[in-house]
């Protein structure tokens, strides 16, 4: 028996199966999803989609259409009953390493992907390891989203405080983006980084706050324009 889960992101709702080796809807999830501003009649591009969750709100929220790409075949066969389950029939699922999937001058209004960050010295399942420093998906989806996006296309992406928020946006602004946040949250450590912390305190650029006693982790969600 699958389980279905029902979530609400703002207006719009979203149901999706439940499968443990996809990642579900997160705190980032959440931001991103209730700050995709003016997507009604855009191209977009999904990197690593996964559980194609925000595929769905951008076709829910009007898109024109949506090509998702993700190089987990399991999540793409996830993403595909999702998008059934959600009557949404303007989503194009595609195999492949993030920008490898896309086909050489195709270009999209905007960009939003979810990638990894949780820094590691060691292995960790692929929808969460970020290498590490935290940022061996989030720095390519920042260095190919130029050449990807339409003139005043716009990428949406967040970074976590564990991986350099700053170094972040020094490298949008270097690409020549107009850079501006969307949203911003904290989030308690979950088992896994509380497991990593001594690794995470020896990272040059990541920060942490406590609350309540409990080590928590900063989101930045920035929107790039190209100019």
């Amino acid at each position: 028996m699958r389980f279905v889960d029902e979530y609400r992101f703002g207006e719009v709702k979203v149901r999706l199966l439940r499968d443990p080796k996809v990642y579900r809807p997160s705190a980032a999830t959440v931001i991103i999803a209730e700050n995709l501003e003016d997507v009604r009649g855009k191209r977009v591009l999904d990197l690593g989609t996964g559980s194609g969750v925000l595929a769905i709100v951008c076709a829910l929220k009007g898109a024109e259409s949506v090509v998702a790409t993700d190089v987990s075949r399991r999540a793409l066969r996830v993403a595909e009953e999702n998008l059934r389950l959600n009557n949404i029939k303007n989503v194009e699922l595609r195999h492949g390493d993030l920008y490898e999937a896309l086909h050489p001058y195709e270009r999209f209004h905007i960009i939003v992907s979810n990638p990894p960050m949780t820094p590691s010295p060691h292995n960790l399942p692929r929808f969460t390891w970020g290498g590490p420093d935290g940022r061996m998906v989030l720095d390519r989806v920042i260095a190919g989203a130029w050449n990807r996006l339409e003139p005043h296309g716009r990428l949406i992406i967040p970074t976590v405080s564990l991986v350099g928020i700053g170094r972040t946006r020094g490298m949008l602004e270097e690409k020549g983006f107009k850079v501006r946040v969307l949203g911003y949250t904290v989030h308690p450590f979950g088992e896994t980084l509380l497991k990593l912390i001594n690794y995470i305190d020896g990272l040059p650029e990541a920060d942490y706050v406590y609350i309540g006693g409990r080590p928590c982790w900063r989101l930045v969600l920035f929107e790039a324009a190209k100019t």
